[in-house]
């Protein structure tokens, strides 16, 4: 029996009476590219609407990752500033919803993705401040504006040390751009992870509070302030940032969360020992080695059923040691070729 493919909530925005033809009363809605981006990742998505009742902490139960994505302006009163004449699209109760879910997803460690305005509204819930409009601004390269329909490509640099990079594997992307504000003062626990040419942050992560051995391996929280989804079908790089939440959302989902939820992980058995464990090992690690070439400096058989006369699971762990972790490609490509998957770790940029 497979695990279950991980369920991923994203909060829709509204739509107006005159959004879509024949709907009298408007709605809620979510752009298609963000869910056809997380379901290429293999997850199972939910809209989650503002308005609906109980606790951030009770709307989040049945999920294991969160989106957060486009649209409107964050209300400037959320940080002590009034509205500046560019100020477009507030929705105050998505604004609740949105803040109330980040807050509750950092103390839980649900992992969190927040594109664009998601990144926004990341800083703020956290004490942080933006720039309410960028245009016009001197040294900023063009970033798009949403209002008048126009966007930009422009590369971002990535910090090496972070989850980002660890994430997209990647020291600059090529990313597409379509906003009209930025971020100011970064909120309490907030760190800045990428930048564009004219070093307007670009990217930024929450960065664990206390001990990090006290925290859960897939507490993840990024924001991006580009739009990934435009280009993640063609770009591996962009598709890496939904790849990566929905790897750590199928942990969180198959983690068993003592008073909240039992884990939803795969059965298994432990089996007796196997005289053919070894043999198995011995005959996968030459397909690798053949297919790795020089780039293996050491392929090992690890794990339970490497330990001789030790009931296991039976299930072969192969590591392998090679030469340089980067490219990537030089380890990743012959590997899938054999019919492995590729899963990057998004918290580690040297795993």
């Amino acid at each position: 029996m497979s695990s279950p493919r991980p369920l991923v909530a994203v909060v829709a925005y509204h739509l107006a009476d005159d959004r879509v033809p024949r709907w009298p009363h408007g709605g809620y809605g979510v752009p298609g590219p963000y869910l056809g981006a997380l379901r290429r990742a293999g997850a199972r998505t939910a809209i989650v609407s503002p308005g609906e009742s109980g606790t951030a902490e009770e709307l989040l139960e049945p999920f294991d990752g969160l989106l957060l994505v486009g649209g409107g302006d964050v209300d400037p009163r959320r940080y002590a500033q009034e509205p500046g004449q560019d100020v477009y699209g507030v929705e105050p109760d998505r604004d609740d919803l949105e803040i109330e879910l980040l807050r509750a997803a950092d103390r839980l460690a649900v992992p969190t993705l927040c594109i664009c305005r998601g990144m926004q509204v990341m800083n703020v819930a956290f004490g942080g401040t933006l720039v309410q409009h960028l245009p016009g601004r001197p040294g900023l390269l063009e970033h798009g504006i949403p209002v008048a329909g126009t966007q930009t490509m422009h590369d971002v640099r990535t910090d090496p040390k972070s989850r980002l990079r660890a994430t997209t594997g990647a020291e600059m992307l090529s990313c597409s751009s379509h906003h009209h504000q930025g971020l100011d003062r970064l909120g309490e626990g907030i760190r800045a992870t990428g930048w564009s040419a004219d070093g307007l942050v670009e990217a930024i992560e929450r960065e664990p509070e206390g001990d990090p051995d006290d925290r859960p391996d897939e507490a993840w929280m990024l924001g991006v302030q580009w739009h990934p989804e435009d280009t993640a079908a063609t770009d591996p790089e962009q598709q890496a940032l939904f790849g990566g939440l929905v790897v750590l959302a199928h942990a969180h989902g198959v983690r068993a969360k003592p008073g909240v939820r039992g884990g939803r992980g795969r059965d298994y058995a432990i089996a007796e020992p196997d005289a053919r464990w070894p043999a198995m090992f011995e005959e996968e690690a030459a397909r690798i080695k053949e297919a790795l070439g020089d780039v293996a400096v050491r392929v090992e058989h690890v794990g339970s059923t490497a330990v001789p006369g030790l009931p296991a699971k039976p299930i072969i762990d192969v590591q392998i040691s090679v030469d340089a972790m980067t490219p990537r490609a030089r380890s990743v490509e012959p590997l899938v070729a054999m019919g492995y998957r590729h899963v990057g770790d998004p918290t580690d940029p040297e795993h």
